[in-house]
């Protein structure tokens, strides 16, 4: 009988999205035995300063990786959006299982809400209102969109995040939808405002369109990472490979790549795949938000990295390497 053992973080989250994984591995091949083994990452141990702040590529995944290296386990689950565009020597994604939501939410309470969901928006938040996001990328779009908004800092895993806009201590979050569905607080299935409970409190899921806040490259995929020679495991986890979300990983990632962006840089990415073509959206912005560059380029699904290299190029020709060049300076690179 085999026996893998599955790298994880020890997250809510994490946990959640390795023991999916885990299960449909067992179902795809009965008689597999998958064993979780947590690992603690310096993201996870490092809460109290802004991820920008921290100045480290693969935050959330050089330990798993490393443990990869050293054969401590078999395969790492990774959300893909924290994973580096360069993976190290010796190892390789193997699989990207189905895409969940690529949008980001945004979360109030419900009391905020007011029961008038379809009103509410990042447009309509009034002014002077306390947006929790870590993400420059997020702060970037919603500075462009609305100055007035006072954005803050959060830390934490969701369950902590909620808690905080529960106590009051922000008025309104900016999340990843799929972290919400993953965890089942909200239903995937509904096409608007996701009314749902946790921490003793009640809130609602607002999902941002892509033409308002482009997600994060990758949101909302997962890379399955495994050692390059490891033929067993590569093979077994091919099962949980999906076509169209390894398509949609690679061309965001190559964009990343280009670009050569972290998560000290604002930029998002998003494919979406119509038959054979591709349509990759791209954006570089500032940090104050005054300059956001996008870019949108449709192209053959059979080289879907070639079309993240383009887009950005095209992004760089068009002030992107400015903004780039700018922000290296003021993070005294």
């Amino acid at each position: 009988m085999t026996r893998l053992i599955l790298g994880t973080r020890g997250s809510k989250l994490a946990l959640t999205q390795s023991e999916m994984m885990a299960a449909a591995l067992r179902a795809a091949h009965p008689g597999l035995t998958v064993e979780l083994q947590i690992i603690s990452t310096k993201g996870d141990r490092i809460l109290d300063v802004a991820l920008s702040a921290v100045g480290d590529k693969g935050l959330f995944v050089k330990e798993l990786e490393q443990a990869l290296l050293d054969h401590e386990v078999d395969f790492c689950v990774h959300s893909c959006k924290d994973l580096p565009s360069d993976v190290p020597d010796g190892l390789t994604l193997a699989a990207f299982p189905p895409r969940a939501d690529s949008r980001d939410t945004l979360v109030v309470s419900a009391a905020l809400a007011a029961g008038d969901y379809t009103q509410l928006s990042i447009l309509s938040l009034p002014t002077d209102t306390v947006v929790g996001t870590s993400s420059l990328r997020r702060a970037s779009q919603i500075r462009a969109v609305r100055p007035d908004l006072t954005l803050r800092d959060v830390r934490g895993n969701v369950d902590t995040r909620l808690r905080k806009l529960a106590e009051g201590q922000y008025d309104a979050l900016v999340l990843a939808s799929a972290g919400l569905d993953r965890l089942s607080f909200t239903d995937a299935s509904i096409d608007g405002p996701r009314p749902f409970t946790a921490v003793d409190a009640h809130f609602v899921s607002l999902p941002i369109p892509a033409d308002q806040m482009l997600p994060s490259v990758a949101q909302g995929i997962l890379a399955i990472e495994c050692r390059a020679d490891d033929a067993v495991t590569l093979a077994l986890l091919a099962a949980l490979d999906h076509a169209p979300s390894r398509a949609a990983a690679l061309a965001e990632r190559a964009f990343l790549g280009r670009l050569e962006g972290g998560c000290q840089v604002p930029i998002a990415a998003a494919a979406t795949l119509d038959g054979n073509t591709l349509r990759l959206r791209g954006l570089v912005g500032s940090l104050d938000g005054t300059t956001l560059i996008r870019g949108d380029l449709t192209g053959d699904l059979a080289d879907p990295a070639a079309i993240g290299t383009a887009l950005a190029e095209d992004l760089l020709a068009r002030g992107a390497a400015e903004i780039l060049a700018e922000i290296a300076v003021q993070a005294g690179k």
